[in-house]
């Protein structure tokens, strides 16, 4: 699936601010299924742009910007074609070999148990804060992909999709509490479950082809599952669906401080007004 994206953040500030610095995390991954064939970042104030990979593999956009200024215009375009048409192609093995294989491959990389282990706000360690007791236990006679579909229709009995419900990184006791959340906290729901198993699950932010518009276009939040001899594959708990070639990986994490796609700081007293964002996802075909 061929698609094109265009983001436009527009940041405005009640009075001049300076030196500003940003972090931008909106350049679609490059991965074995997903290749991103163009891009164009354009910022107002005009500033040079930066650019690293973080610790997790995302491509990092920074800049900064000294003189003052009362208004900044992020606009970001891109091309992208994703080949996973099929996110089930794959067969499992047995459950006890499914397992075996998927503790050698945290003994093989230490630093797939930064998604195994991490503990936050939004992705707390669910047993020991005695919260959604009702939640799902881990099934060594089942394999792991069908438990994670359970896992997802616990979530969406559990929590209704509210949009504006909660605020960004909100801590997810609240979220339990209060029975409504946005995607990023159902992700951030369905990652705690995981790593209660001692499954690595991280968080992705990205974006989303909306066959049919139901509800606004905005960055999406999904979570993405380690399956030995497969990869990393895509659950979006809002849905309850896999994330298959309309889902466009952005950044992952361990939780959605890690996979912002804007983050930044600034000099002066003026408070920021909430961002006016625009997005378009459509076909390029």
């Amino acid at each position: 699936m061929r698609l094109k994206i265009e983001h436009r953040s527009t940041l405005h500030f009640e009075t001049p601010v300076s030196e500003q610095n940003c972090e931008l995390r909106l350049k679609p991954r490059e991965i074995e299924y997903q290749k991103l064939l163009n891009h164009r970042l354009e910022i107002e104030p005009r500033a040079e742009v930066y650019e690293y990979r973080d610790a997790y593999g995302n491509q990092v956009q920074s800049f900064g910007i000294i003189q003052p200024h009362q208004k900044l215009e992020i606009r970001f375009s891109a091309e992208v074609e994703n080949y996973l048409e099929n996110p089930f192609d794959f067969i499992s093995p047995a459950p006890a070999e499914e397992q075996a294989h998927l503790k050698g491959l945290l003994r093989a990389d230490p630093l797939l148990f930064d998604f195994a282990l991490s503990r936050s706000e939004q992705v707390p360690d669910l047993t020991a804060t005695g919260l959604a007791p009702a939640r799902p236990a881990f099934d060594p006679t089942k394999n792991l992909l069908p438990q994670i579909q359970e896992a997802m229709s616990w979530i969406r009995d559990t929590l209704k999709y509210l949009p504006e419900s909660t605020d960004v990184h909100h801590p997810l006791a609240e979220v339990l509490e209060r029975g409504s959340g946005v995607c990023q906290d159902f992700s951030h729901l369905l990652i705690a479950v995981l790593r209660g198993w001692g499954v690595p699950a991280r968080y992705v932010m990205g974006y989303q082809y909306l066959f049919e518009e139901s509800r606004p276009a905005a960055t999406h939040a999904w979570t993405e599952v380690l399956f030995p001899n497969v990869g990393w594959r895509g659950f979006d708990a809002t849905t309850g669906l896999l994330a298959d070639a309309s889902y466009l990986p952005v950044a992952v994490g361990r939780d959605s401080r890690d996979a912002a796609p804007l983050r930044g700081s600034y000099k002066g007293g003026a408070e920021g007004l909430p961002p006016e964002v625009y997005l378009q996802v459509a076909s390029a075909q």
